[in-house]
């Protein structure tokens, strides 16, 4: 069953899920996916757990792609190129985003927006599972990208969101980890992209242990932040050299005119 937006058009849901070894937890996730999502993609980092079984249990028409783990980022990736939805969203496995928010996730997207972002910090969202030192890295990281590319986020590391299908054609992201949600943010504002953020909650895990690393994933995420930023620097740079190299060849060939002018008898 598939979703109308304000157009009267039907559009297909797509859900991409990465996984790896996460059997545990997906009995908090897959039966709890609404019926009205037509298409669930999940791509498993090679899981040695009964991940792929279990999600069988629950769903057996689950589109399931099968890589060696290179990380959330790639991951998302190959779902993303998978997806055939009109719409899609992006959550985890882990329990940490609930299923029942794909709606408020999908109404921005069905009223004409081109992304929805879901944040933990405006009113109505929150998080069991933020530590004072991944509070204030997000904080920090939030600023910085406000900041150098002027957007108005609340949120940054956070990872559940609905797109357009067209909306993700725009944003070529090559992140493989975790710090793809900070590259998508700051591409879907260099591609103009109309971005509705709406509260979330962030659960704990359920079981197991993230891959997160707050050390290493955040010097990911401060190297994208950085080096997107030089990308946008070096090409105003290289387009401000190019118009002074133009005016400069264009006074040059004005001023050869009237020093020798081509008179007629």
């Amino acid at each position: 069953m598939s979703l109308m937006n304000r157009l009267n058009q039907m559009k297909k849901i797509s859900v991409v899920v990465p996984t790896m070894n996460e059997s545990k937890n997906i009995k908090e996730v897959f039966p709890n996916i609404p019926d009205f999502v037509d298409e669930i993609v999940v791509v498993d980092g090679n899981s040695t757990d009964g991940t792929r079984e279990e999600i069988k249990k629950y769903r057996k028409d689950t589109k399931i792609i099968i890589e060696q783990p290179s990380g959330k980022g790639s991951a998302m990736k190959t779902g993303f190129e998978m997806a055939t939805g009109d719409l899609i969203i992006m959550m985890d496995a882990d329990g940490s985003h609930d299923p029942a928010e794909i709606p408020s996730l999908l109404d921005p997207i069905l009223d004409g927006f081109d992304v929805a972002k879901g944040s933990r910090l405006l009113p109505g969202g929150g998080s069991a599972d933020f530590t004072p030192f991944r509070r204030m890295g997000n904080k920090i990281f939030v600023s910085m990208v406000n900041f150098l590319y002027d957007t108005n986020y609340s949120d940054l590391c956070y990872g559940y969101r609905a797109f357009k299908k067209e909306a993700l054609d725009k944003i070529n992201c090559s992140s493989n980890g975790f710090e793809i949600e900070t590259e998508q943010s700051i591409l879907m504002k260099k591609a103009g992209l109309k971005i509705k953020e709406v509260p979330s909650f962030e659960a704990k895990r359920k079981n197991g242990n993230s891959n997160l690393n707050s050390i290493r994933d955040g010097f990911k995420i401060l190297n994208v932040i950085m080096k997107e930023y030089l990308k946008t620097f070096y090409a105003i740079n290289k387009k401000k050299q190019h118009i002074i190299s133009y005016d400069n060849k264009v006074n040059s060939d004005s001023r050869r005119m009237n020093t020798h002018p081509n008179h007629r008898s």
